[in-house]
């Protein structure tokens, strides 16, 4: 939801260091993503069974075709079912994500604005919380270093079926 208080502003182009950074950001949200539903995929793949009926592996592949229109949000959560499935637990990991996806809202629907100290997203997620900071370049770095380090950490759960070691992290 966007916040909407005092006069209507002009659009501020944001400076070009700064833009870059967001561009760079919000493209490694669609690489968490990405990660995301590959990992939901190899996992509940590797669940089923050698001599799976066709008819049986065509309704799994309409359910996986629901994970590729997923959105972060879900992803998310469709991931922590599957690793509780595997008795996998990985609260930090979890918890990364969450806080990526609130950046992920925050950075992808905000109106920017200049204001002292740096740049301010102006923006109430769904529950009306108004993110009051500024951010500048250096910020945006780290939370795409945090969104790639869980990319990474995602990956790891492919990379162990694909090594035949099981899941684990």
């Amino acid at each position: 939801m966007a916040r909407i208080d005092g006069a209507p502003a002009v659009w501020h182009e944001l400076p070009a260091p700064l833009a870059a950074e967001l561009g760079q950001t919000i493209a490694s949200f669609g690489h968490v993503e990405d990660m995301l539903k590959r990992a939901i995929f190899a996992l509940d793949r590797h669940r089923l069974p050698g001599g799976i009926a066709e008819a049986d592996f065509r309704a799994w592949l309409r359910r996986m075709d629901h994970v590729a229109a997923d959105s972060l949000g879900t992803l998310i959560e469709r991931l922590e079912r599957t690793l509780t499935r595997e008795n996998v637990a990985d609260p930090e990991l979890l918890g990364q994500l969450d806080e990526i996806k609130n950046w992920r809202n925050l950075l992808c629907h905000a109106a920017w604005t200049p204001a002292a100290g740096g740049w301010q997203p102006r923006f109430a997620n769904t529950q009306g919380e108004i993110f009051e900071d500024t951010l500048d370049a250096s910020d945006l770095a780290a939370i795409r270093a945090m969104t790639l380090d869980a990319a990474r950490r995602v990956a790891r759960f492919i990379h162990a079926l694909d090594d035949g070691n099981g899941v684990s992290e």
